[in-house]
C-alpha cells in the first residue's frame, strides 16, 4: 500500500511538474478564456472567462469548466467570480472529469457551482480515461485529447478545440429517433428546477442579449413550424429537415445527401462557417422584432446532462441572436449566426470566435431533439445533440 501511495504522488508531482513547465505558454493564451496556471511555489491566475488557478505549497493547480486539476502538496480555495467554489486537496494530483473521475491522491477536490451542484473526488485511485478523452496519472503527464465543447477543456486559447495529431476527423452517426427523444427526456430531468433564464439570472448577467419587448416566459417558446415559416418567408409545405447520420452523412471527406455527394466535409464546413459570419456582420436595429427559439442544452455522445446552454432567437431578415451560457463557470456569451433562406441551413458562433460553428436546420429547432453539427475548422466536424429544456416550475 506504502508502494501505491508513493507512485501515485510520484504521478501527481509529475503532473505538476509538467503544468509548471508550461507556464510560458500563458503568454500565448493559455489561461486567457478558461483555465489557469500556478507556479512551482504557488500562484494563481483567474481566466476572464471564469477560469480559476490556485498554487499549493509546492505545485500548481489547474481548473477548467469541466474538470478540476490539483497538484498541489497543499490545496486551497477560491470562489469565482459569480459564486464557484473550489476546494484543493492535499496530497497528490486529483482529475475530476465531465462523467468520469480520476484520483491520484489521499485527498480529493470539491467544486460547487452557484446552483448548488457539487463535483467532488475521491480518496485513493489509479488512472482513467473519462468519455470526453481527457486521461490524468500516466507515467508521462497529463494527455488532453479533444475537441470537446469550447469551454469544456478550456485549455486552448479563445474557445477553440484541442489539436488533433493527424489528419482532422469528420463524422456523423445514426441515432433513431427512439434514442434521440429517450436522451431529451434525461438531459431534461437532470436540467429540471435550475433558475436560469428568468428575472434574477437575468439581473446577474447584465451583459446578456434581451430583446425589448419580451417577458422572461418569451425565452422559452416552443415555436411551431406553420408560425415561423411566413414570420421568416420560408415555404411552409416544404420544411427541409437535416437528419444528420440518416440523411446527411460523411464519409472520408465527403458529404452525401441521400446518398449524392454534395460537397466535400471542408468546403460544407466553410458553408456553415459563411451562415453564421453573415449574421455576425449584421446589427439589426434594437427595436428589431425575434421570434424566440427555444432553450437547448447541448450533449455529445450519449450524454445525460447538459451544462452548455444555448437560449436563441431568429428575426425576418433570418438574423439568430441569443445567449451562450456555461453553467459550471456561470458565465454566458452573446451568439451570432443566420439561417440561409434557399437551404434553411441555420449557422452560429459563440462570442467574437470564428470556430466552433453550430450548425443544424432552422425546421430542426422547432424540434424537442435534434441533431447538431459542430464544425472546429481544420481539426474537423462533429455530431453532437441539441435538446429543448423547459422552463423552471416558478415561471420567474
Amino acid at each position: 500500500m506504502n508502494n501505491m501511495r508513493n507512485c501515485i504522488c510520484w504521478i501527481g508531482t509529475l503532473g505538476v511538474v509538467l503544468f509548471a513547465a508550461t507556464s510560458a505558454v500563458q503568454a500565448r493564451g493559455f489561461g486567457a478564456r478558461g483555465v489557469a496556471v500556478g507556479g512551482a511555489r504557488g500562484g494563481a491566475v483567474v481566466g476572464s472567462h471564469g477560469g480559476v488557478g490556485f498554487g499549493g505549497a509546492r505545485g500548481g493547480a489547474v481548473y477548467t469548466p469541466r474538470g478540476a486539476t490539483v497538484g498541489g502538496a497543499r490545496g486551497g480555495t477560491y470562489v469565482g467570480p459569480r459564486g464557484t467554489t473550489i476546494h484543493g486537496g492535499s496530497v497528490g494530483g486529483v482529475h475530476v472529469g465531465p462523467r468520469g473521475v480520476t484520483t491520484g491522491g489521499a485527498r480529493g477536490v470539491g467544486i460547487t457551482t452557484p446552483g448548488g451542484q457539487t463535483i467532488r473526488t475521491g480518496s485513493i485511485g489509479g488512472v482513467h480515461v473519462g468519455p470526453g478523452g481527457v486521461a490524468v496519472g500516466g507515467a508521462r503527464g497529463v494527455g488532453v485529447t479533444g475537441p470537446r465543447f469550447p469551454t469544456d477543456v478550456g485549455a486552448y486559447a479563445r474557445y477553440g478545440a484541442i489539436r488533433r495529431p493527424g489528419a482532422p476527423v469528420y463524422s456523423t452517426r445514426y441515432v433513431s429517433g427512439t434514442a434521440l427523444r429517450n436522451q431529451g427526456v434525461y438531459v431534461r430531468r437532470s436540467f429540471y428546477g435550475r433558475p436560469y433564464f428568468n428575472a434574477g439570472w437575468y439581473n446577474l448577467h447584465v451583459g446578456s442579449w434581451y430583446p425589448r419587448r419580451w417577458t422572461y416566459a418569451t425565452v422559452w417558446t416552443v415555436p411551431l413550424w406553420t408560425t415561423l415559416a411566413p414570420y421568416c418567408g420560408y415555404p411552409v409545405a416544404y420544411p427541409i429537415y437535416y437528419d444528420y447520420g440518416t440523411t446527411i452523412v460523411y464519409q472520408g471527406d465527403q458529404v452525401y445527401d441521400n446518398g449524392t455527394p454534395i460537397a466535400t466535409a471542408s468546403a460544407y464546413a466553410q458553408q456553415a462557417s459563411n451562415i453564421a459570419a453573415t449574421g455576425l456582420g449584421v446589427k439589426p436595429a434594437e427595436n428589431a422584432e425575434w421570434q424566440p427559439l427555444g432553450v437547448f442544452g447541448v450533449v455529445q455522445g450519449d450524454e445525460t446532462t447538459s451544462n452548455n446552454i444555448f437560449q436563441l432567437a431568429v428575426n425576418k431578415d433570418g438574423i439568430i441572436r441569443g445567449n451562450y451560457y456555461n453553467a459550471i463557470t456561470d458565465t454566458t456569451e452573446q451568439v451570432y449566426g443566420s439561417v440561409d433562406k434557399k437551404t434553411q441551413r441555420a449557422a452560429w458562433t459563440v462570442g467574437d470566435r470564428k470556430e466552433p460553428v453550430f450548425e443544424t436546420g432552422i425546421y430542426n429547432l422547432t424540434k424537442n431533439e435534434t441533431p447538431l453539427l459542430v464544425h472546429f475548422g481544420k481539426n474537423g466536424t462533429q455530431q453532437w445533440t441539441l435538446v429543448r429544456l423547459e422552463q423552471p416550475p416558478d415561471g420567474k
